[in-house]
């Protein structure tokens, strides 16, 4: 390699380490504007002292493609749900087995394995349905409902009981999706 080769690749290192920096204080910086925005509205939120990067085993084995703002958001975010405490977001305890909680994360999908207790076809589509879908935030406001992640292209989708697998698309994206509940859409 050339010296002027060289001091391209260099270049262009340095160019690709500043924009992810830069991508990430941007991602830092929508995070507490969306924390901000729903302590007003009444959330709950404890917030992690130092951020962290852990997810469980199982998490990250069956879920391919976590997109990094949600990663992000979960490191930072240890608790939050709205005031009567009906919706909330996982959180890393939440996925931990090790940790009680009431509602377990897949809770809808144990739901669903039971209904179809007996069918194994059944069973299979939605084992693969919750393969590709990461639930992120859990409801019990009007009945059971989720927000999960599509690990095919990081879009957010929306379900409810009784068929918890046949879900719309509300997101493109997570930040799309904190948006979203920011402005109250």
């Amino acid at each position: 390699m050339d010296n002027d080769t060289r001091i391209c690749y260099t270049y262009l290192h340095d160019i690709a380490v500043h924009y992810k920096k830069f991508v990430r204080k941007r991602r830092e910086k929508m995070i507490d504007t969306f924390l901000a925005c729903m302590k007003e509205k009444g959330w709950v939120i404890e917030l992690y002292e130092t951020k962290r990067d852990y997810l469980p085993e199982e998490i990250v084995n069956r879920y391919k493609n976590i997109p990094a703002p949600w990663r992000e958001f979960i490191g930072t975010v240890k608790e939050m749900m709205c005031p009567d405490e009906t919706e909330w977001f996982l959180c890393v305890d939440d996925f931990d087995w090790r940790v009680h909680t009431a509602w377990q994360w897949n809770e809808w999908e144990l739901i669903s394995l039971k209904s179809a207790d007996g069918d194994d076809e059944w069973k299979n589509r939605i084992i693969d349905f919750w393969n590709t879908h990461l639930p992120i935030f859990l409801s019990v406001k009007d009945g059971y409902a989720y927000y999960a992640i599509s690990m095919k292209d990081g879009s957010i989708v929306r379900g409810a009981e009784p068929e918890f697998e046949e879900c719309e698309l509300v997101a493109v994206s997570f930040t799309d999706f904190l948006e979203k509940l920011m402005t109250g859409n």
